[in-house]
C-alpha cells in the first residue's frame, strides 16, 4: 500500500503540501484530484523520491520514501505531466534503453513486446519519438514507467493536451493496468470526468490539504443543492409555481423565460443531490401541466470545490 502521514512541505512562506494523511492500497486506482497549483505535483514528487518532505512520513509497499528511496524507486513507476523522452530515438530503442537502465537483463526482450502490445505502440515503434503524436508520446511514457513491471504507478495529469480520442484511450488503458495486475495506482488531475472515468476513489486536494475524499458519486454527494434541471413547461405559471413551492425537494426556481401561449422555462435548484426528475414528472402530472424538455445539469467540479472550500453551490 501507499502510506502518507501528516506531510507537509513547504516553499518559503507557502504550504505547498499542508499535514495530509491518506492511505491507497493494492488493486485500486485513485486520482489526486484538484485546481492547478493545489499540491498535488508536489505530493507526487515526495511519493516518488524526487524531493524530501519537511515533516511527516510516507512509504511506498512499505519503504520509507526518506530512508529506503532506492527501494521505492524499484517497485515505482512515474510519469510526469511533461514525459522526459528522447526525440532522436525511436520507440523500440528507447524502450531498449530504458530497459537497460532498469536492469533487466535476459528479461528485456519480453517486457519490451508486452509494454508495446500493452499500450498499444506496435504501429509505431520503428518511428523516431519527435514524429509522434502527443498521444503516441503518452502511450511512450506509460510504456516507459511501466518497464520494469512495477507494482505502484504514479501518473501526473496523464492526459494532459490530448485530443477527446486520446483521452479515452489513455483512461482506458491507465484503467486496464490498474486492475489487470492487482497494482496500485494514483493519478492526478483537475478534471472531474478523468476521475469518473478511470478512478475507483478520490482524494480532492486544495490549498495543500485533503478537503475529501470518496468515491466519484459520493464526491458528488459534496455538492449538495448544485444540481439544476432546465425545464419547459406549458401551463398556467400560477399553477406551475405553486407546485414547484409545494414540493420539499425543490430549494428554489426562476422562471428564465415566457414566450407567450403559456410557454414558460424554467431552472430549478435541488435541495439534495438526490436526482429529483421523477419528482417534477409527478408534479407535472397531479397539477396538469406539460413539460416539454427536463435536463438535468450536474454540478461540475468548480461547484463541488465551491461547496467544500466557501460553501457555495451553484452551476455555471
Amino acid at each position: 500500500m501507499i502510506e502518507v502521514k501528516n506531510l507537509l512541505k513547504t516553499y518559503g512562506s507557502t504550504r505547498a503540501v499542508d499535514d495530509i494523511s491518506f492511505t491507497i492500497n493494492k488493486g485500486e486506482v485513485v486520482g489526486l484530484l484538484g485546481p492547478n497549483c493545489a499540491g498535488k505535483t508536489t505530493t507526487m514528487r515526495i511519493l516518488t523520491c524526487y524531493i524530501s518532505p519537511d515533516s511527516g512520513m510516507a512509504s511506498v509497499g512499505g519503504y520509507s520514501v526518506i530512508d529506503q528511496s532506492l527501494d521505492v524507486r524499484r517497485i515505482l513507476g512515474y510519469l510526469p505531466e511533461a514525459a522526459p523522452l528522447y526525440q532522436e530515438m525511436n520507440v523500440i530503442d528507447y524502450l531498449g534503453f530504458i530497459s537497460d537502465i532498469h536492469g533487466l537483463g535476459a528479461a528485456k526482450k519480453g517486457r519490451i513486446e508486452a509494454m508495446v502490445e500493452t499500450t498499444g505502440l506496435s504501429g509505431v515503434v520503428h518511428k523516431d519519438i519527435n514524429e509522434l503524436s502527443k498521444g503516441y508520446r503518452q502511450r511512450v511514457g506509460l510504456a516507459t514507467a511501466m518497464i520494469h513491471d512495477p507494482e505502484y504507478l504514479i501518473l501526473d495529469e496523464p492526459t494532459t493536451g490530448l485530443d477527446p480520442n486520446q483521452i479515452v484511450e489513455i483512461r482506458n488503458l491507465i484503467r486496464k493496468i490498474g486492475h489487470d495486475r492487482n497494482r496500485c495506482v494514483i493519478l492526478s488531475t483537475h478534471i472531474l470526468p478523468e476521475v469518473e472515468a478511470t478512478c475507483d476513489r478520490a482524494i480532492i486536494i486544495n490549498d495543500g490539504k485533503i478537503i475529501a475524499e470518496g468515491t466519484p458519486t459520493e464526491l458528488s454527494g459534496f455538492a449538495h443543492g448544485s444540481d439544476v434541471y432546465h425545464v419547459d413547461a406549458i401551463g398556467n405559471s400560477n399553477i406551475i409555481e405553486a407546485a414547484f413551492k409545494s414540493n420539499s425537494k425543490i430549494s428554489s426556481f426562476t422562471l428564465k423565460s415566457d414566450s407567450g401561449n403559456n410557454h414558460l422555462v424554467y431552472d430549478i435548484t435541488s435541495a439534495s443531490n438526490q436526482d429529483i426528475s421523477e419528482e417534477i414528472f409527478d408534479l407535472a402530472v397531479s397539477k396538469g401541466f406539460k413539460l416539454t424538455r427536463l435536463h438535468r445539469e450536474v454540478a461540475s467540479l468548480e461547484d463541488i470545490f465551491r461547496t467544500l472550500t466557501i460553501g457555495e453551490a451553484g452551476v455555471k
